[in-house]
């Protein structure tokens, strides 16, 4: 788990970059990761520029249906948004 490694302000950007995220502003930023058409994983990005808390960490990967390490992965760049839909689609089909 790399959260001490990334700020919120890296989560939200990397999601918006890669995932094509659109994220609304409210007490917090909520976006919603489209496939085929539906809304299938809800990702809630907390303001600011500050660490990011392990289970705060842990619950945005677990938002976007992926582990922790795919996570890390995704905000490193070895995770693109081709592999992220194989991954959810394979989730789908299980």
């Amino acid at each position: 788990m790399k959260n001490s490694k990334y700020s919120t302000s890296d989560v939200k950007k990397q999601c918006e970059n890669k995932l094509d995220i659109e994220f609304r502003s409210g007490g917090e930023f909520n976006g919603w990761f489209w496939l085929d058409n539906m809304k299938v994983a809800r990702i809630t990005v907390p303001k600011g520029r500050k660490p990011i808390p392990p289970k705060t960490y842990k619950s945005m990967a677990t938002q976007l249906k992926i582990s922790i390490e795919d996570f890390d992965d995704l905000l490193e760049c070895p995770l693109t948004k081709d592999k992220y839909e194989k991954k959810l689609r394979a989730l789908n089909q299980q």
